[in-house]
């Protein structure tokens, strides 16, 4: 299992809590979505020379009190992605961290670049969940 983590500014913990909380914002912010029904969600991934059709799910989403914490599974031809993420906000920070496993009989021979793809989506999503509570906090 892979891990990262990091701890960004916020404005208002409140507005944080909100946009966090808010299931539909993971998904808007879940990086070359193409289609959502539900918690399930399809997503095209460019992997070299090819583009790859991914199949994901929200398998659990929590908020407590000043925690959200989700489940995301991504499977696609030979691999299956798992997702763990964590966001605890303070008053003027959220501290966040991600887990990743990669398994399926193609993980070993692409380990490399899934890793890399995957520790790059879970930044899209923190970069583009930060960037909705910041338009937030200047309404």
């Amino acid at each position: 299992m892979n891990e990262i983590s990091g701890k960004e500014e916020i404005r208002d913990k409140e507005v944080a809590i909100k946009i966090l909380g808010n299931k539909d914002n993971l998904l808007k912010c879940t990086p070359n979505v193409t289609k959502v029904e539900g918690n399930k969600f399809t997503a095209e991934m460019k992997m070299g020379p090819l583009q790859i059709e991914l199949e994901g799910e929200i398998r659990d989403f929590q908020v407590l009190n000043n925690e959200v914490k989700n489940v995301i599974e991504v499977s696609g031809p030979g691999i299956i992605i798992t997702i763990n993420t964590n966001v605890k906000v303070e008053d003027k920070y959220v501290e966040w961290h991600a887990s990743y496993d990669v398994r399926g009989p193609l993980s070993n021979a692409i380990r490399k670049t899934i890793d890399s793809k995957a520790k790059e989506v879970t930044k899209e999503i923190i970069a583009c969940t930060l960037s909705l509570i910041n338009v937030s906090n200047n309404s």
